[in-house]
């Protein structure tokens, strides 16, 4: 099978292509989702992807989360997008939500750990409940935090070269081994974590699972009703009370963030053939 190298507005082209397949997938089999994330905010602010980002996230309720995965698991939404997870046994990969893989091209991520070979993805995340109380919320965005910063650590790639010496060196790679052997257990926890509230009705919902942006993502449970919203010349779902939840994560949304903050992530993808 030969490789042929994709360019970062190939990449985009790709996967705006798996995001038009879930969405279509979602309205046939009326599911709901929602733009999120730096997608949600190059939706608002640029009207497509930001002009320095290359990754798309979306995220569902969680029984609709668990409905699209329960489908996609028996009957992919196209031969060669995969959904894959922790729980997905033949599908198997060491996150602890949805990724919904082109399995027709290869990704290469610096600096991970895994040999696990992915395609062109997009991030599929479930909304929970969340607590009422804020302190009680920041604890479990805290205890969140730390069961990730575990995961990161299991999964990137320990070098000299990020090691002060040999001998610490030495000591990350023998840890990472331990950690690596738990890493679907940790996962597990992860998820089983994130629905904590869930058989409550505190009035309040958001991103738990991953919470990259930590305590801010907690949002009134009403903002989460479907709008539409541009992204690349197409519409797609996004909350309608997408102002609270931007400002929730990045503040004043609006503003451009200094030129040094603006980087992408790192991969190089191959297309198959």
């Amino acid at each position: 099978m030969r490789k042929i190298q994709l360019s970062i507005d190939e990449i985009k082209a790709r996967e705006f292509s798996i995001l038009t397949e879930f969405d279509t997938f979602c309205i046939n089999n009326k599911l709901t989702y929602f733009l999120c994330g730096g997608t949600l905010l190059g939706c608002i602010r640029h009207k497509g992807f930001i002009p320095w980002d290359d990754d798309i996230d979306v995220f569902m309720p969680r029984a609709d989360y668990e409905k699209f995965f329960a489908i996609t698991s028996q009957t992919p939404i196209k031969e060669n997008l995969i959904t894959r997870t922790y729980r997905a046994p033949r599908n198997r990969i060491p996150y602890p939500f949805i990724k919904l893989i082109d399995s027709s091209t290869e990704v290469v991520e610096q600096g991970k750990a895994t040999k696990k070979k992915n395609g062109i993805w997009i991030d599929v995340l479930p909304i929970d409940v969340l607590p009422q109380d804020d302190a009680e919320n920041e604890q479990i965005y805290y205890t969140m935090h730390a069961l990730r910063k575990k995961l990161f650590f299991a999964l990137t790639e320990i070098s000299l070269a990020n090691s002060k010496n040999v001998f610490t060196y030495l000591a990350k790679k023998v840890k990472q081994c331990f950690a690596k052997r738990r890493i679907y257990s940790l996962c597990r926890q992860m998820d089983m974590l994130s629905q904590s509230f869930n058989k409550q009705d505190t009035g309040f919902q958001g991103c738990l699972l991953w919470g990259l942006y930590g305590k801010g993502e907690r949002c009134k449970s009403n903002i989460f009703t479907v709008t539409k919203g541009v992204f690349e010349n197409r519409e797609f779902s996004i909350p309608a009370g997408y102002d609270s939840y931007l400002r929730g994560i990045y503040g004043n949304y609006m503003e451009l963030p200094p030129m040094e903050k603006r980087v992408s992530h790192s991969i190089t993808a191959y297309k198959l053939i």
